[in-house]
């Protein structure tokens, strides 16, 4: 073989070894538990933390999930939010999620907002899944709300896990959509800072509702930040958004309102790509 061959084969192995490498990293990436945090101002006095675990779909992290729970315990937390598809549609074994769960309560409170599969796994499986969380520790809040003082500031916390203000989407059941339209209407009237669980964030900011209810603050998301992240060119898919999805991750500023989406923690039947499991840390931070 002649010297400028040897050459060409030697950079050729190379690159297809550089290649695997780099491929290799961002398959890892996908069991490389991060962290984000996000200062965002809102109507409070004093500073509230809050933990956002998200789209966890059964996927574990240490034993029991103890990375994970070290991992948020280590945020000091004063609320800790899980905002649905924590389990999978089909689930059989819900010790993983019950552990969780007790866990975090530990640390803080726990308001859990129900996803597409906690709606889907509570139509088919019993006993009532509503129930097997509270008596784990956590708040329930599907089409539901709570109001509490933390840290001094009025707040209610509130979670639906449809289409927010396009109930018809989910349901053709006029009970059902009347239940939301009720839902709605009490949870927008007060002063308190309004904070909801809203696992699908299509109508917040694909449909831009953070222009036209009144929440300050939503916690969304399903998308899990594209499933596969083609470096230079973001997301692959979003469920019910389809390729090439414009908003697949970050805070997301309207003029009534924001959204907080999370790249979540798992993914159901696609492995992610470049794209790590995320805790989300939100500060809220006075806005005067």
């Amino acid at each position: 073989m002649s010297k400028k061959k040897k050459i060409a084969c030697l950079i050729a192995s190379g690159v297809i070894l550089a290649v695997l490498c780099l491929f290799t990293y961002m398959l890892g990436l996908a069991f490389k538990l991060t962290t984000v945090e996000y200062t965002i101002k809102a109507k409070v006095n004093q500073q509230i933390c809050i933990v956002q675990l998200s789209d966890l779909h059964d996927a574990q992290f240490g034993e029991d999930n103890k990375d994970l729970i070290s991992s948020v315990r280590n945020k000091h937390p004063d609320l800790i939010f899980m905002t649905g598809d924590m389990i999978n549609k089909d689930t059989q074994d819900l010790s993983r999620l019950k552990n969780l769960i007790t866990e975090s309560c530990k640390i803080a409170p726990v308001y859990y907002g129900f996803g597409n599969h906690e709606r889907i796994w509570q139509k088919v499986h019993s006993p009532d899944l509503s129930q097997i969380i509270k008596e784990c520790g956590a708040t329930v809040l599907e089409n539901k709300y709570v109001d509490l003082t933390i840290n001094g500031n009025s707040v209610r916390i509130g979670g639906y896990s449809g289409y927010y203000g396009t109930p018809h989407m989910v349901s053709n059941d006029a009970e059902s959509q009347k239940s939301f339209w009720q839902f709605k209407k009490l949870f927008e009237n007060t002063n308190r800072l309004k904070i909801l669980l809203a696992h699908i964030p299509t109508p917040w900011i694909d449909w831009e509702y953070i222009n036209k209810y009144d929440v300050d603050i939503v916690f969304s998301g399903h998308y899990h930040g594209g499933e596969i992240k083609v470096p230079f060119a973001g997301g692959l898919y979003a469920p019910y958004i389809g390729y090439w999805p414009q908003n697949t991750e970050g805070v997301f500023y309207g003029s009534k309102g924001v959204c907080v989406l999370s790249t979540g923690l798992g993914s159901e039947h696609v492995l992610r790509f470049n794209n790590p499991p995320q805790i989300v840390v939100a500060d809220l931070v006075s806005n005067e």
